[in-house]
């Protein structure tokens, strides 16, 4: 049996089933033509569809599972620390709810056929974009063992100053030229 907890609290719900998917955003770059090329725009998060039935019985836990969906944070939909094997596979660890949470009454059952989706809260993807960002802060200046970093000198005309003496390499290399001519 399937077992979903969100913040540790288990989601008590039989024949769970849990469907993950993903998408993958392409543009089309060909226009009125028949071409195949696109454009990426991104990984988007996984999003897990969910499903179980709810007995009669167990009214409180559907009365917890909307709860839980209709939650808020500052103003925004709560992120929960999602406990599943599935989401564990996929390295899925935070999770919103998104989308509908529909119960549905299943007469011959004597349940709840529960659906609902949760989307992945700052994915793998995300994570490494967001890291890539703060570890290569723009205007920092970078160079190679091979390169040097080249660093701007102003112009004479608007600093009223002499240009900066040569490098001890640039006046050897004056020297050099001055003794071959």
């Amino acid at each position: 049996m399937t077992q979903l907890a969100l913040d540790g609290a288990i989601i008590e719900m039989n024949a769970t089933r849990i469907s993950p998917s993903v998408e993958i955003r392409e543009e089309d770059m060909t226009g009125q033509a028949s071409g195949t090329d696109g454009s990426e725009q991104g990984d988007k998060g996984i999003v897990l569809a969910v499903s179980g039935l709810i007995p009669f019985k167990k009214a409180s836990v559907l009365k917890q599972l909307m709860a839980l969906s209709r939650a808020t944070e500052s103003g925004k939909r709560k992120i929960y620390r999602i406990g599943n094997e599935t989401a564990k596979t996929l390295t899925v660890r935070q999770v919103r709810f998104v989308g509908q949470l529909a119960a549905d009454e299943q007469e011959n059952l004597m349940a709840w056929k529960v659906s609902f989706r949760l989307r992945e809260h700052l994915s793998v993807t995300e994570a490494k974009q967001q890291k890539e960002q703060t570890a290569a802060p723009k205007g920092k200046i970078q160079s190679t063992e091979n390169t040097l970093a080249a660093i701007p000198k102003p112009h004479a005309a608007v600093t009223n100053s002499e240009q900066p003496k040569g490098t001890t390499w640039q006046e050897q290399l004056n020297a050099k030229e001055s003794q071959l001519a």
